[in-house]
């Protein structure tokens, strides 16, 4: 049984990308042949096919066409540099497909990869080896809806822990040292300028980056707290993908 299948031309793919994926996950290659990838995805029980586009004939595109048109029940990457990426832009348009663009530095790489992986829940096994290295995120909110929501997009990406306080987020603190805060701005008794005055004062979490969860109306309040050095806020009615992207970019993604 296979988990990854990695459909490249010979001689003309990515040795280090090959690499990476083949020294890390139970591959197969073959060449851009519908068919075979077809049979192998029936027999072996393929949860993603790895596509590199770099040097491939239209022969080869159109085999890729097929497989992405004939095999529905798994994830494809889509590698390739920005000109062949925007060439076939509508044929890689679909939910199960997901494009990095190359060349890239390997740890760039390999970040991208593993998102991409994280973001599935039938692919989350593949990184059951890294899930002690996954950043660490704590959330804290007074509103359950919010730390809900918050939590089902976050879970498949990162440790998530949830505190409803202020108080309950310094408590937390003084047992465990997240990789990043997401703190309500408004909050009862204790609020958000508050707890980061709390978290700035003490030298063993200081340095903990936090980001302010405001509503449309905190924006200006949040803009005066500034000289705590938050690193910056995000919107409660942001979209999942907004919420994600920003979360995200604290960490290099």
């Amino acid at each position: 049984m296979k988990d990854i299948l990695i459909i490249r031309e010979e001689r003309k793919a990515d040795e280090a990308v090959l690499g990476f994926i083949r020294s890390r996950y139970d591959s197969k290659s073959i060449d851009f042949d519908s068919k075979k990838a077809e049979s192998i995805f029936s027999t072996e029980g393929i949860k993603m096919i790895v596509a590199l586009l770099s040097g491939t004939s239209a022969a080869s595109i159109v085999e890729l066409r097929r497989m992405l048109l004939y095999i529905k029940e798994v994830q494809f990457c889509i590698l390739g540099n920005i000109e062949e990426l925007e060439n076939y832009k509508e044929l890689f348009d679909k939910e199960n497909v997901h494009c990095i663009e190359l060349p890239l530095p390997m740890d760039v790489f390999q970040k991208q990869f593993t998102l991409i992986l994280r973001m599935h829940d039938n692919l989350n096994y593949l990184l059951d080896e890294d899930s002690a290295h996954k950043h660490s995120i704590l959330l804290v909110d007074d509103d359950p809806v919010c730390l809900r929501n918050m939590m089902n997009w976050l879970k498949n990406f990162y440790q998530i822990a949830m505190v409803k306080s202020g108080a309950a987020c310094i408590s937390y603190l003084g047992k465990a040292r997240p990789d990043l805060i997401l703190l309500d701005y408004e909050m009862p008794i204790c609020n958000g300028v508050q707890t980061l005055e709390m978290i700035r004062s003490e030298p063993e979490y200081a340095d903990i980056p936090v980001i302010f969860l405001t509503s449309v109306s905190d924006t200006e309040k949040v803009k005066e707290a500034i000289k705590l050095k938050p690193q910056g806020y995000v919107l409660k009615n942001s979209g999942r993908v907004d919420f994600l992207n920003k979360i995200n970019s604290v960490f290099g993604y």
